[in-house]
């Protein structure tokens, strides 16, 4: 097994990359397998579930450096218990974006847990070198995640990526996020 980054802590979350060992376990379904790999509970509505993550799993081949910037579950630390994800879709690019997206499971929104997370990760994000601004693409319908990036500092533009509205932080904002102790 790979060596797993340290995670990022906030005071109620745990935010833990997935090594490729993990995600392979995921794509062939054995929860139980991944557990004990991981040592956290997956719940049945876990978003990781069913999702097809093989193209994570095919970047952390091509370069297992990336691992930070993949796949962090989300910890709740009261229970021990997987209540999402937040996904980052591989290092900045050349333009020095990076892509996160987050999800929850059913029974862990609507308790700052999206916020909590992902303030933690954009403060993780903008320690990082070669990074300009984070994008996220958020379908017109998905409106608790509007909400969310507009909290987080993300402006819809212009653009779209894969036919969906796309939304940008610039480097700026995230850096004077970041030199708060809690942007959530």
């Amino acid at each position: 097994m790979g060596q797993r980054p340290l995670n990022i802590e906030t005071e109620r979350l745990l935010l833990v990359c997935l090594l490729p060992e993990d995600i392979e376990v995921l794509i062939a379904g054995d929860v139980k397998r991944v557990a004990i790999q991981t040592g956290f509970t997956f719940p049945p509505d876990d978003p990781n579930r069913g999702v097809d993550l093989s193209w994570h799993l095919k970047g952390l081949r091509t370069d297992p450096n990336q691992i930070a910037w993949r796949i962090r579950v989300i910890v709740e630390r009261a229970s021990n218990t997987i209540v999402g994800s937040i996904n980052l879709k591989g290092p900045p690019n050349a333009d020095g974006d990076v892509e996160i997206g987050w999800g929850l499971n059913e029974n862990a929104r609507r308790k700052g847990y999206a916020t909590e997370a992902s303030g933690a990760v954009l403060n993780w994000i903008a320690q990082q070198p070669g990074v300009n601004s984070v994008s996220a693409i958020i379908p017109d319908d998905n409106n608790h995640s509007q909400r969310l990036a507009t909290k987080l500092g993300f402006i819809r533009t212009a653009e779209s990526r894969r036919n969906l509205p796309l939304w940008k932080c610039d480097r700026n904002f995230l850096v004077k996020t970041a030199c708060r102790s809690k942007p959530w």
